[in-house]
């Protein structure tokens, strides 16, 4: 009886299509055309059209030339084009009958002696964000928790049950890496270009957020004993003397406009000693200055007197342990001190919040140098206290969030069981790492026109009926309805009396003039400080056209 010997499946080879690219990884395209999957399938069919897709390549570069790759937002796409060849001699064109499925995934590079990769994961039902591709076994295991699973069954049912059951206990086992599918070329596409052809988007856009916390000083750069925390606090904050001003005097919420806004004319409420120590010139003026960022840190970046965490109360606990010594009373002899959390809070509510209604409190004398280990645990609970504020503003990271962040794509195919061997995963070479641009910068796409409407053309202002409805409620129309000149001081206007709420109907056109006129005046005015008119500002005249 004859026995018919199992051929083993020879190797599969990953790479840029050849004739166009060398290089075991994909090739990454930069489009701008519209139809642009079309042009390319059509272009790697010949050898002219093959010249002409390599001249359209990725190869934009930053400063530090990394490559860059932009945004759909800059009108430009990136493509990934992939071949797909059997490794043996002849290197033929595999067969995509042989493929069960292709995709593409980005990583994010870490460097740190040696790159690490690490891809976009998800796991029962959570978008876990950017972790390690070692969670999922290495950057050659396959992407699906499922197909990795099932990898290595033995064909006995009741042991694979177990190993199944033993491996789910793993809290990374269900990790899924996001997958961008790839698509083979038509059969036309493939037969004339001599080559089993595969293409997918690259995204470098996305709406996705993680649902695990952001890492706030992952470099640990920023910790509490740090140069840069140190010389970011005000120097009390530091746990140094300072001398605040006006000692002895009542706070009052005018004080901030007379210490921060260059005017001659006195604010409302400041009497004329303090006016003539808070203007300019005045020596408390630089004293009250250096206060207000000393609050406006504890209130807006540490949220040391609205927070109920832990955190923020072990924070106000810290204050409370320092004594802030007040100026002597005529006939006084015993010293009298405040706790810095009981000043500090209703000083956030006078000088900051400006709130007319809140309880106002005698300025201090002075700040007093701390002891080391007082110092230490302060700026310690500072610490804490801005790491838990930037997961508050920051809850969730989004996936291309980091500016910095430099990224790879890997594609790969999966291929069918054949001759007796199980289905297997092949895996392209990772591209040259890369960064995304920020959807500010030029990309080189013409630009978009808009047509302002001639003011001057006879008629044109009746045609233009008011085509977008505003909801003022009364608080809003009443402060609109005040003289244009207190708004421009910044006095708020009397109470107008005004208790219903409006519809204000405005023509979009004329919305869109006003805004281009505000922004030419401010562009000329700006320039002065930045010198930018001859980069962001581009005019030149065209000829009328024919009736």
């Amino acid at each position: 009886m004859a026995r018919t010997l199992m051929q083993a499946p020879h190797d599969v080879a990953l790479g840029a299509p050849r004739g166009v690219a060398t290089g075991g990884a994909p090739l990454l395209l930069q489009r701008s055309d519209g139809d642009f999957i079309d042009a390319v399938l059509d272009e790697i069919t010949t050898a002219e059209g093959r010249a002409r897709l390599l001249a359209t390549r990725a190869a934009a570069r930053t400063q530090r030339q990394v490559l860059k790759l932009l945004q759909p937002i800059q009108r430009q796409h990136h493509l990934a084009v992939l071949e797909a060849w059997c490794d043996t001699p002849g290197t033929p064109r595999v067969d995509p009958a042989r493929v069960e499925s292709a995709g593409l995934v980005v990583r994010r590079v870490r460097r740190a002696g040696s790159a690490t990769e690490e891809g976009w994961m998800r796991s029962r039902g959570r978008l876990r964000g950017w972790l390690p591709v070692a969670r999922i076994g290495g950057a050659a295991r396959d992407p699906a928790s499922q197909l990795r699973l099932h990898s290595g069954h033995t064909g006995v049912a009741d042991i694979d049950h177990e190993l199944v059951q033993l491996a789910l206990q793993r809290e990374d086992t269900l990790l899924d890496e996001h997958v961008v599918p790839m698509f083979v070329a038509p059969p036309g596409v493939c037969k004339a270009a001599g080559k089993t052809v595969y293409y997918g988007l690259v995204p470098t856009v996305s709406s996705e957020l993680a649902e695990t916390a952001p890492v706030f000083d992952e470099a640990n750069t920023f910790g509490p004993e740090s140069a840069d925390f140190r010389n970011h606090l005000v120097q009390a904050l530091r746990g140094e003397a300072m001398d605040l001003p006006l000692d002895g005097e009542t706070l009052h919420p005018a004080w901030t406009e007379a210490a921060e806004l260059a005017t001659t004319v006195r604010p409302t409420g400041v009497s004329i000693d303090h006016w003539n120590q808070l203007r300019l010139g005045g020596g408390a003026r630089t004293g009250l200055q250096r206060l207000l960022r000393l609050l406006r840190q504890l209130d807006g970046e540490f949220n040391a007197f609205a927070g109920t965490s832990p955190v923020a109360q072990a924070l106000r606990q810290q204050l409370a342990a320092i004594a802030l010594p007040l100026k002597l009373r005529v006939g006084e002899t015993v010293a009298r001190t405040v706790s810095a959390e009981a000043f500090l809070r209703q000083a956030v509510q006078v000088l900051v919040q400006r709130d007319e209604q809140a309880s106002r409190p005698e300025m201090p004398a002075r700040w007093p140098a701390l002891p080391s280990h007082q110092a230490q645990a302060l700026r310690l609970a500072l610490s804490r206290a801005v790491a838990e504020r930037f997961v508050q503003l920051n809850p969730a990271p989004g996936r291309f969030d980091d500016a910095n962040a430099q990224y790879v794509v890997r594609a790969f195919v999966r291929l069918k069981p054949e001759c007796g061997c199980p289905a297997r995963i092949v895996w392209s070479e990772a591209t040259e790492p890369f960064v995304i641009a920020p959807w500010f910068e030029g990309s080189g796409a013409p630009p978009v026109r808009i047509n302002l409407p001639d003011i001057t053309e006879p008629g044109l202002l009746r045609s233009l009926k008011p085509n977008v409805s505003f909801t003022v409620p009364p608080a809003l129309q009443n402060l609109l309805s005040g003289n244009p000149k207190d708004l421009m001081e910044g006095k708020k206007p009397p109470d107008g009396g005004i208790t219903i709420g409006w519809i204000c109907s405005f023509s979009i056109p004329i919305i869109t003039l006003c805004a281009f006129i505000v922004l030419s005046i401010f562009l000329s005015l700006f320039d002065l400080i930045f010198k930018w008119m001859a980069f962001i500002k581009i005019c030149i005249p065209f000829p009328k056209r024919g009736e």
